[in-house]
């Protein structure tokens, strides 16, 4: 069964939880910067071979314009924190 996308728009201090191992994908995710707030959390990024696994308190900032997917590894929360381009 096929279901509609979900649209977000980062705002300063949002985060979300991905639990149950639950996956995410965010399109064209320029200028974020992925904070793993608590848990565990697997990043891998659209056309990019290195892909990143995030403990609690370690950052990831996200180059290009690519989706991304995000999973927790088996529970995460996240936080999203735009960032301008540099």
């Amino acid at each position: 069964m096929a279901t509609a996308p979900i649209r977000l728009y980062c705002i300063m201090g949002m985060s979300l939880a991905l639990s149950g191992r639950t996956a995410v994908r965010l399109r064209q995710a320029r200028g974020l910067r992925i904070l793993c707030e608590s848990g565990t959390v697997w990043v891998s990024q659209d056309r990019c071979r290195e892909d990143h696994v995030l403990g609690a308190g370690e950052t990831v900032r996200l180059r290009g314009n690519r989706d991304i997917v995000l999973s927790g590894l088996p529970d995460a929360r996240v936080a999203f924190i735009l960032e301008p381009p540099a």
